[in-house]
């Protein structure tokens, strides 16, 4: 992982690069368990167990990839201790899943014995994260990514974090999914990443007016987006290739109304539940057939909104007062 890591004394330089990956600067790596501590000694000695048959390190890389695709990127890098066939493949896996929640346990294991006043601003869960994702990006090669994720459970802001988005952006995802829990990370333009774009979820995020600039025309395949908890600066959502809709509890900068302008959409989730939430619109949706919307401290009942789900086969409806749920079916049949 660290190739300019000297040899560990009493061990290889091939050992020293994979026992890398798992430590912070200056820590001391843990023994591994019997099974990856054989592993590893097969892996530098670039030798099978007599009798033994790796059928699996026999199939091509892109099936590999694909099994590495199930796992996050601290899971996949450790796969580089199985044998020398594995010791550069999470290289070029085309998914990246980075995922904080995997260096809270460990660091605080690790860490147990020592203060957390390291000088770094989110402490030693960061400190560690931070350590792996710079170097994970430095050494990963891939073109393009079929999937980037970054899941984020910090109170406080992650240094790098921002850079790190924009990293994982610039390789053309196919599937984007970013959770910041402090609501801190703002999403990159995209640019021209966006043009292989086709799932976009995006939760705790800052979406400033070019997100709606990009949506209208900078995502051309893009067929759902998931928007939870963000903080919209402008209330439209317009795309004519959109297919599938959510937006839950999602703040507007300034009060005012949400404007959908989606005319593919056949499935809409729409919760408002922020105060600033003065009003719902939607322009015709003749493919909508399944949607969902719950009106919890909306100011005004979204009607122009409801007229647009004429063609809805499957409608679920939550906060609105029985006469007016009873007029609005009314309506509708």
């Amino acid at each position: 992982f660290l190739r300019c890591l000297p040899p560990v004394d009493g061990s290889s330089a091939h050992a020293s690069r994979i026992s890398a990956p798992f430590s912070g600067a200056g820590q001391e790596v843990p023994q591994p368990p019997e099974p990856i501590a054989l592993a590893r000694t097969m892996a530098a000695s670039g030798k099978r167990l007599a009798g033994s048959a790796d059928r699996l390190s026999d199939l091509p890389d892109g099936l590999l990839h694909t099994v590495m695709s199930f796992l996050t990127a601290r899971q996949a890098v450790q796969t580089c201790v199985l044998s020398r066939r594995w010791e550069d493949l999470w290289c070029s896996m085309p998914c990246l899943n980075i995922d904080e929640r995997e260096f809270s346990t460990s660091a605080i294991l690790s860490d147990s014995d020592s203060d957390s006043d390291d000088g770094d601003e989110g402490g030693p869960n960061c400190t560690r994260l931070e350590y792996f994702v710079i170097n994970l990006l430095m050494f990963h090669s891939a073109a393009t990514l079929d999937v980037f994720r970054f899941h984020s459970v910090s109170e406080r802001k992650i240094k790098f974090a921002d850079q790190w988005l924009r990293r994982g952006i610039k390789r053309f995802p196919k599937v984007v999914d970013i959770d910041s829990k402090n609501c801190c990370c703002k999403l990159p333009r995209f640019g021209s990443s966006s043009s292989r774009l086709n799932r976009l979820h995006l939760s705790r995020i800052s979406l400033d007016k070019t997100f709606t600039q990009q949506l209208r025309s900078g995502c051309p395949v893009l067929e759902d987006l998931e928007l939870k908890w963000c903080v919209l600066e402008d209330a439209e959502t317009a795309s004519c290739t959109l297919k599938n809709l959510t937006i839950e509890h999602c703040t507007i900068y300034h009060p005012g109304a949400l404007t959908i302008k989606v005319p593919s959409l056949t499935c809409l989730q729409l919760v408002a539940f922020s105060r600033n939430w003065d009003a719902a619109v939607a322009n015709e949706m003749p493919f909508l057939i399944k949607a969902t919307i719950c009106t919890i401290r909306l100011i005004i009942l979204p009607w122009k909104l409801l007229f647009s789900l004429i063609n809805v086969k499957d409608l679920k409806l939550t906060g609105f007062r029985a006469p007016v749920c009873l007029s609005c079916l009314l309506v509708f049949f």
